[in-house]
């Protein structure tokens, strides 16, 4: 009974620290996808996209120089699974930017928080990961939460004809999300961080090229720069996921994204001067008290021990 206990303990608090890296990393992407806001949409979404991800190659290139990596230490057997990451992400990122720039942002924040069901759905369908109706209700508390907050805005859901595309953009980018944050739980149990940082960055940089010359629009030079810094803040935000899914299920950490809502309303404040609303207080209280409930909650593939061939 004692081992027991020891290992359920020991698997509430990687349950605990995976939710807690998933959190900073969702900080750190929110700051990313405000950047559209920050050029006052004289940047494209590829643009922005690409930008980042020519900013992200060079400093995983750098940290490999850095650490003296020699190139067979960067060959992979799943490079097929790096490029579908790498474009879901990327397709993800550009359709969340597109969908905040031509509906109102609580709208596209609405449908873009599907995300977190979507990882849930795929986590224990495609993953087989076990999810306990404690940790369903928790995550209910979160979608519950980010509802409000986004009701609070006093803006319903339209269906006016000049929404119809910027709302199947927002949806189809939730989705492309969810299936990035899958690939990146396969990949985080058999690659080392340096591994996926690369490839993401460099078929990023690649398949996002000619979308973003297409889409390529004159911007100053110091934008251009901010831009490309915003790739160094990635390759960190990219760390804490990685970390995040090797701790936990993603089926747990799929719902974190909620914060999004918490982080947006701070954001907002600091850099806009924009006034948090009553809604946005109670929303984010019930999405830090599912959060918390997640944290808390052991899944019961942590119960049973790992399954078999899984690196732990």
């Amino acid at each position: 009974m004692v081992s027991g206990d020891r290992t359920s303990t020991a698997g509430a608090f990687d349950n605990a620290k995976g939710v807690a890296w998933a959190a900073v990393a969702v900080a750190l992407f929110a700051l990313i996808f405000v950047s559209g806001k920050w050029s006052g949409g004289v940047a494209s979404a590829a643009q922005i996209i690409w930008l980042r991800y020519v900013g992200g190659l060079l400093c995983v290139v750098a940290w490999a120089l850095l650490r003296r990596e020699r190139q067979y230490g960067l060959a992979t057997p799943q490079i097929h699974v790096h490029a579908v990451r790498a474009a879901a992400g990327g397709g993800g990122g550009i359709a969340a930017i597109y969908a905040a720039t031509n509906m109102p942002v609580a709208e596209a924040t609405a449908i873009g928080l599907l995300d977190g069901f979507f990882t849930v759905l795929l986590g224990v369908c495609v993953l087989k990961e076990a999810f306990t109706l404690r940790q369903w209700g928790a995550a209910f508390v979160c979608l519950a939460g980010a509802m409000i907050v986004v009701a609070g805005d006093g803006v319903g859901l339209r269906l006016a004809a000049d929404m119809v595309l910027p709302g199947l953009a927002a949806l189809a980018g939730a989705v492309l999300i969810a299936v990035e944050s899958v690939l990146i739980k396969t990949l985080a149990r058999s690659e080392r961080a340096l591994v996926v940082l690369f490839y993401v960055n460099l078929f990023g940089m690649l398949l996002f090229a000619a979308p973003a010359l297409w889409q390529w629009q004159p911007v100053p030079a110091s934008l251009i720069g901010a831009f490309v810094l915003l790739g160094p803040v990635a390759i960190i935000a990219q760390v804490c996921n990685i970390q995040a899914f090797r701790l936990s299920d993603a089926a747990l950490i799929g719902p974190v994204r909620y914060t999004w809502i918490v982080f947006g309303a701070l954001f907002g404040w600091l850099l806009f001067a924009e006034t948090p609303r009553p809604a946005t207080y109670a929303g984010g209280t019930l999405i830090l008290i599912g959060g918390a409930g997640l944290a808390a909650s052991r899944s019961r593939r942590t119960q049973a021990g790992p399954a078999p061939g899984s690196s732990g």
